[in-house]
């Protein structure tokens, strides 16, 4: 049975190897940039073995090595094995006199080892992957300034390594936009062609027809919200957002924004109700702002489901305004509130009447709202308990 000790640091391991599988750098091509300072730390050190090790499950590959031909080891006899496990420096500057290797000397290649240097390969989540080790066959002193310079190499290492893992994902994100985009957009081209057949067969009934136009219009304003927020997301990716200040009445710019989404509301016989606070006058973008106003609005009746209220209020306080956006939806969880703002995001919560999302749409607004020098968060105290998306806004003296 496994100690109290032995649990917590076999639960460690197993969120570091995950940490090491989520960067795929395990058995990859030999990569140039990695072995150019291999080679360096063998020269600046003047040792005749440099490697950049990884360490697995049960073995120690090299992903770079300079002074040896082996390309792994068991990790029962690397003392890299050991260096993973350090928060900072690992040396052992003579082999013969430590108690714990004296007994079983420890070979790497042709080379018997009598002093190794390391220091571990960090992720910006704090797992260790591996280690830039140094290996002599004689023993030797390793100081200050050579932990300093060898900390400076294991820093490049791990900028590669991060680079690499971030064009990756950033790869798959550009493959979720477009897989994204098709699916979401697919739905309401399909929608259009359909209900256009149907309008040339029930030329001769008029209710049928309006209802008929009613679905393309709503199909067509579904893949228009879909492009700009597309849109939107690329130019608040570039950082150029824009913003065109004009003096603004907040209330009366709200209000508008609700009766454009009245329509969807009473479709799933939804009330929302306003509070306005009287001649709130602030300094903004009026389309920017409103498509703040419109996705929040939009969200809470998507989210939300038949027969419930949503509110929206406006409230001055000093030097700042409130807009507040309650809901009777489905709430969000604790996992939900930390990944809020994540672009393509989809949270515990679903449409309750088969709408659509990019999962682009908190993302934006929080864009918008920084760009105004203001702050969004939310509020909700658990899943079915509601939410409350609030916006906060400086006023202009």
């Amino acid at each position: 049975m496994l100690t109290e000790l032995s649990q917590k640091q076999f639960s460690i391991e197993e969120e570091r190897i995950k940490a090491l599988n989520r960067y795929e750098v395990l058995d990859t091509p030999p990569d140039g940039s990695f072995d150019k300072l291999t080679r360096l730390a063998a020269k600046l050190f003047n040792v005749p073995i440099a490697i950049i090790s990884i360490v697995d499950k049960d073995r120690i590959w090299f992903k770079s090595k300079y002074g040896v031909d082996v390309q792994e080891v068991s990790r029962d006899i690397g003392l890299c094995a050991q260096a993973v496990l350090s928060d900072g420096l690992y040396k052992v500057e003579d082999t013969f006199i430590d108690p714990e290797i004296a007994l079983n000397p420890i070979r790497l290649g042709d080379v018997d080892l009598r002093f190794y240097a390391a220091l571990p390969l960090k992720t910006i989540d704090n797992f260790n992957l591996g280690a830039f080790c140094l290996i002599d066959k004689e023993p030797r002193k390793f100081g200050s300034e050579d932990e300093a310079i060898l900390s400076d190499l294991r820093d490049l290492v791990m900028d590669q390594i991060e680079l690499k893992l971030a064009s990756r994902l950033i790869a798959i994100q550009h493959n979720q936009i477009l897989n994204t985009t098709a699916h979401d957009l697919k739905n309401p081209l399909t929608t259009i062609p359909v209900r256009a057949d149907l309008i040339k067969l029930r030329k001769s009934d008029p209710e049928m027809v309006d209802k008929m136009c009613e679905q393309i219009k709503t199909a067509s304003l579904n893949m228009v919200r879909i492009i700009d927020e597309l849109l939107l997301s690329g130019t608040a990716e570039a950082g150029k957002v824009q913003l065109l200040y004009i003096k603004l009445n907040l209330s009366s710019l709200v209000s508008n924004v609700i009766s454009m989404n009245l329509p969807l509301a009473e479709r799933k016989n939804q009330t929302i109700n306003f509070i306005p606070e009287v001649d709130v006058v602030i300094t903004g973008d009026e389309g920017k702002l409103s498509e703040v106003l419109d996705n929040l609005i939009n969200n809470a009746i998507k989210y939300s489901p038949v027969n419930t209220n949503i509110e929206v209020s406006v409230k001055k306080l000093e030097g700042k305004v409130l807009i507040m956006v309650k809901d009777e939806g489905q709430g969000l969880t604790d996992d939900d509130k930390n990944r809020l703002y994540q672009r393509f995001t989809r949270l515990s919560a679903q449409p309750t009447g088969g709408e659509n999302s990019t999962g682009l749409g908190l993302s934006i607004v929080r864009v918008l709202v920084e760009a105004h020098e203001g702050r969004i968060w939310a509020e909700s105290e658990g899943h079915d308990r509601g939410s409350t998306f609030i916006v906060e806004l400086p006023l202009q003296d």
